[in-house]
C-alpha cells in the first residue's frame, strides 16, 4: 500500500513538471510586429491597446503616440499580422506593417539630413 502511494505521488509530480516544462517552451514562442498607425491622441492609444488586449493571441501592445508606431507582441499559433491590422482598421485607424527594409531606409534618410 505504501509503495502504491509513493508511486502515485511520484507519477503525479512527474506529470506536473513535464506539463510545466512544455508550457514554458510554448510561452516563449512569440513574434513582434511594428505597425505604422494613424492614431495620434491618448484616447486613440487607449482604445487600440485595450481592444488588442482582448484579442486572442495578443500578448502585449504599446503605441508610441509621437511616432504613431504600434509594437505588438503576439502568439503566431493563435493570430497573425493580417488579423491584427483588421482589428485596428475596424477601430477606424490605418495600420501598415513596417518591415526592416523600410526602417533602414527611413534611418538612412534621417542620417542624410
Amino acid at each position: 500500500m505504501k509503495r502504491n502511494v509513493i508511486f502515485s505521488a511520484t507519477l503525479i509530480l512527474s506529470l506536473f513538471f513535464l506539463q510545466t516544462a512544455a508550457y514554458a517552451q510554448k510561452k516563449d514562442s512569440f513574434k513582434i510586429v511594428k505597425l505604422q498607425t494613424s492614431a495620434h491622441t491618448e484616447m486613440c492609444k487607449a482604445k487600440i491597446e485595450k481592444t488588442l488586449a482582448y484579442e486572442k493571441g495578443i500578448i502585449e501592445s504599446e503605441l508610441d503616440r509621437e511616432s504613431q508606431i504600434l509594437i505588438v507582441k503576439y502568439n503566431p499559433d493563435k493570430t497573425d499580422v493580417k488579423k491584427i491590422i483588421t482589428v485596428i482598421t475596424s477601430l477606424g485607424h490605418d495600420a501598415i506593417e513596417i518591415t526592416e527594409t523600410k526602417e533602414k531606409s527611413e534611418g538612412q534618410e534621417k542620417q542624410q539630413k
